[in-house]
């Protein structure tokens, strides 16, 4: 006849014992659910942190400025600019300014438009091309490139009146 306690010993399936052994220590279940707190603490922070906003300061005769604040100063932003909100082809999204690592204002003579709708994106290449915004031939289409300019006239030397 077999001794029972022996069947404790060698871990048996089914053996109340062994099934406590597979499970995780309380070290183990200590660290998930710390590590779980730490997570949910890091996504409220990011949840209630400040975007990004847009502030407008009027400096007379149609100059103004636009100012990021709550920026981080870390990254370039590029200002983008469109006569229309309306999805007209004629009125792309077009770059008025990239900015350097950590600007936050940007000047803005409007003196040719009556209208103009405003964006800030983070970073330059908002097509992901690898053609910085201020390069690229269209902003938001990868399929564009660099955008190359050529002027066959007036030649060199030449005035233009």
């Amino acid at each position: 006849m077999k001794d029972k306690s022996s069947s404790h010993q060698h871990g048996i399936p089914g053996d109340q014992d062994s099934n406590k052994r597979r499970q995780p220590g309380w070290k183990t279940r200590l660290i998930v659910a710390a590590l779980s707190v730490v997570a949910v603490a890091t996504l409220m922070y990011s949840a209630l942190a400040d975007a990004p906003v847009l502030s407008f300061v009027p400096l007379g005769s149609n100059q103004f400025n636009i100012v990021i604040t709550n920026a981080v100063t870390t990254t370039n932003y590029t200002l983008f600019w469109t006569p229309s909100l309306a999805e007209d082809p004629n009125y792309p999204w077009q770059v008025w300014e990239s900015g350097v690592t950590g600007q936050t204002n940007f000047s803005v003579n409007a003196g040719e438009w009556p209208v103009g709708f405003f964006r800030v994106m983070v970073g330059g290449d908002a097509d992901g091309d690898g053609i910085p915004e201020w390069q690229d031939a269209q902003s938001f289409n990868p399929n564009v490139g660099i955008l190359n300019i050529t002027i066959d006239s007036p030649v060199n030397g030449s005035t233009l009146n």
